[in-house]
């Protein structure tokens, strides 16, 4: 068992609890800045790909849950974004320690941008189109944005979590 499960699971919960509790109802032009799909991009890039995968599926399970969302969308996307990261964080790609300053907030900035618009993708080949609202593309602005301020910040915090650093792995 991974010795960071526990604590990568505990903080997992406290930024789903943050997620609804604060950001839903702190909305930036209307839109909802996703935490929930930014923690499991940091934990990728920071070279956790089982725990970035297992984050994207709790924060996303628990925060439909709670949330008028369909269930699992929020987790398939957020697999989606781990699993990504995690092939870049495997690869060194997003070190924070390595790489040039911009390069992770750059990737989180381009996940913020794409997440929201597969998320409508995804409710639409699932049948659900009430999804779709004309703020899409505020939305996809929006969390880049949110993405790229918060990339450095919320890694550094899931390489402190995860105690595994930035390492390339083969």
């Amino acid at each position: 068992m991974n010795r960071a499960l526990i604590p990568v699971t505990i903080v997992t919960l406290f930024i789903v609890a943050f997620q609804l509790a604060i950001l839903s109802s702190l909305r930036i032009d209307g839109v909802v800045v996703m935490l929930v799909w930014l923690w499991p991009l940091a934990l990728g890039l920071a070279g956790s790909a089982s725990l970035a995968v297992w984050s994207a599926l709790l924060s996303g399970i628990f925060f439909d849950t709670h949330a008028a969302t369909p269930f699992g969308l929020t987790a398939l996307v957020g697999l989606a974004i781990a699993y990504v990261a995690s092939r870049l964080g495997r690869e060194g790609v997003g070190d924070l320690d390595s790489a040039a300053l911009w390069v992770t907030p750059v990737i989180a900035a381009a996940a913020g941008f794409v997440a929201p618009l597969a998320y409508v993708v995804a409710g639409a080949l699932t049948l659900h189109f009430s999804m779709w609202h004309a703020s899409l593309g505020e939305s996809m602005v929006v969390n880049a944005v949110a993405f790229f301020l918060l990339a450095r910040p919320v890694g550094r915090l899931a390489i402190m979590v995860s105690g595994s650093g930035a390492r390339v792995r083969r």
